[in-house]
């Protein structure tokens, strides 16, 4: 809005009129006033600050409480939780082992079979 006049009877080079001048800075405060009027809802004022700050320092220990049981509820669970992956790890390692002792095996008994039918085409088929 700075600079614009809104006159389509005015000149180029000519200079507004006194209404014209006086139309636009009635507009411009207009649109001031509604600005500081948003302003004066939206923002905390001097005593709601110092409000908040009277209770922060009435309930500092309140906070400071809170916080550290939950510290001692976030490790509490954490060391649970690491036990459980533990846990949950040495039955996958169990797992494994006995999964692999049991396809060696197989192939052992495999690899039996192979040479047993080799060493039988070898000694009777000529």
């Amino acid at each position: 809005m700075p600079g614009t006049i809104e006159n389509q009877h005015v000149e180029p080079n000519a200079h507004p009129s006194y209404d014209v001048r006086f139309s636009v800075n009635e507009k411009w405060i207009i649109a001031v006033e509604v600005d500081v009027a948003v302003i004066r809802n939206s923002f905390a004022t001097k005593e709601d600050v110092q409000h908040i700050v009277t209770l922060l320092y009435e309930h500092k220990l309140d906070v400071l409480t809170a916080l550290s049981k939950q510290r001692e509820d976030f490790h509490a669970a954490l060391a649970k939780q690491r036990e459980d992956f533990y846990a949950a790890l040495a039955q996958v390692q169990i797992d494994l082992g006995k999964t692999l002792m049991s396809h060696t095996w197989k192939l052992y008994g495999l690899a039996s079979l192979v040479l047993g039918g080799v060493y039988f085409i070898a000694r009777y088929v000529h």
